[in-house]
């Protein structure tokens, strides 16, 4: 059985001092990673909303993963995590095959940022292997395709694997309120979360494009068009939490 999840990348939840506003988001994250370590997950295929590259999916194929990310608001944070070359190299051959737009990335050895916070958030340890994916704005049909070449790819691995949608729902910043989400985001994020519970996939081809825009989405959704084609077989989509982080929309979502 393949799990995936969205989980939210926001430093404020790395702030100790700031936890208690935001404790749904917090137990939410502690079930996931729960879920993780119960169900022997081995790798954790990350598509992160703050990985966008302009033409073609590309996919970390880098052995190993060193960094320290310095972070305004909580300071440095070092991580070390070991990739999977191989899984890598098999998912951008069956995504040539399916005729999209990927690429093989040896040389990048950093995680972006969004990925980082995500990880950290999860409490996971180095033994967790790691596949960075990133964004491609080419057209959500594009990354659905993908997602289903990723999920397709990872049921034929000798290793247990989950997929991570790293990033926010809406994006549209208001510093009014540390827990508020904006009109225009709210009206837009519940469309988005019908959708990923009903598993409509046409339905995110639908939302309405000035809600939309006025929303400001994370990454364009791309993130979560992915995570869409990679659950298409689950049989529950829970979303765990659902909370404002100055003015953006942000949820923890599960798809087994």
């Amino acid at each position: 059985m393949l799990r995936s999840y969205v989980i939210p990348a926001q430093s404020l939840l790395l702030d100790e001092e700031m936890a208690p506003s935001f404790l749904s988001l917090h137990s939410a994250l502690r079930r996931v990673s729960e879920e993780l370590r119960e169900s022997g997950t081995q790798v954790l295929l990350v598509v992160s909303a703050g990985w966008v590259t302009p033409d073609a999916f590309s996919v970390g194929a880098s052995a190993e993963y060193v960094g320290v990310l310095e972070e305004n608001f909580i300071g440095m944070i070092p991580y070390h995590y070991n990739g999977v070359p191989q899984l890598a190299q098999l998912m951008v051959e069956r995504g040539a095959d399916a005729s999209l737009p990927v690429r093989l990335d040896a040389e990048r050895s950093e995680l972006d940022a969004s990925t980082v916070m995500a990880l950290h958030a999860l409490h996971l340890g180095d033994e967790m292997r790691v596949v960075p994916l990133s964004i491609c704005p080419l057209s959500l049909r594009d990354s659905y395709r993908w997602g289903r070449v990723i999920a397709e790819t990872a049921a034929t691995w000798n290793r247990r694997v989950a997929l991570l949608a790293v990033g926010g729902l809406s994006g549209r910043l208001d510093h009014r309120d540390i827990t508020a989400v904006s009109p225009e985001g709210k009206q837009h994020d519940e469309q988005v979360l019908r959708v990923l519970e009903q598993r409509a996939w046409n339905e995110l081809l639908n939302i309405d494009p000035l809600l939309s825009a006025r929303a400001q989405p994370t990454g364009g959704l791309h993130h979560l068009a992915v995570l869409s084609g990679f659950a298409q077989q689950a049989r529950e989509v829970q979303v765990l939490s659902y909370q404002g982080i100055i003015g953006t929309g942000n949820a923890v979502v599960r798809c087994v």
